[in-house]
């Protein structure tokens, strides 16, 4: 799996997923255990190295735009699951459903797997080359539109073009 690399291109990427690596366990662990945790940002760099993953390419002029998106749509699944359990006279009206995936970003693809689960009242089970499948909480609810919207958000944000 390894690839011939020059040195110069060794040492970017892998100072890039140190980088991310050491953040993502700061961020993660409170700043607290910071040996273990270069221990494993460590590792991880070295794996991604070895697995010959490029930089994630972040775009982020468009950051600010997907985070704001992303912390509006949780609340607003948050309200709607809180209003659920509270008040158990409304409907519940669950279904797995598919969403076609716009953009061919392989990475988008994943992202959106993953934060789709994050938001309230919807879960990605798994997904294939066009398919997202998804477990929703309402079906009579529009969970489409928000779902599309991280999809662009997140073609914008690592690079991806919508079909």
């Amino acid at each position: 799996m390894t690839r011939s690399r020059s040195l110069p291109i060794l040492l970017r990427h892998g100072g890039y997923w140190l980088l991310v690596y050491a953040a993502l366990w700061v961020l993660l662990s409170g700043a607290t255990g910071l040996l273990f945790g270069l221990i494993c940002a460590l590792a991880a760099t070295g794996l991604s190295l070895w697995l010959g993953l490029p930089p994630l390419g972040l775009r982020l002029l468009y950051l600010p735009r997907f985070l704001l998106f992303f912390f509006y749509e949780t609340l607003l699944g948050a309200w709607d699951v809180a209003k659920r359990a509270f008040h158990p006279q409304l409907p519940l009206d669950p279904a797995w459903v598919t969403y076609p995936f716009t953009c061919a970003n392989p990475r988008v693809r994943l992202v959106l797997s993953a934060m789709v689960g994050l938001m309230p009242g919807t879960l990605a089970t798994h997904g294939d080359d066009a398919t997202l499948y998804l477990h929703i909480l309402d079906q009579r609810q529009d969970w489409r539109t928000p779902v599309a919207r991280m999809e662009t958000h997140l073609a914008r944000l690592l690079g991806g073009t919508l079909a």
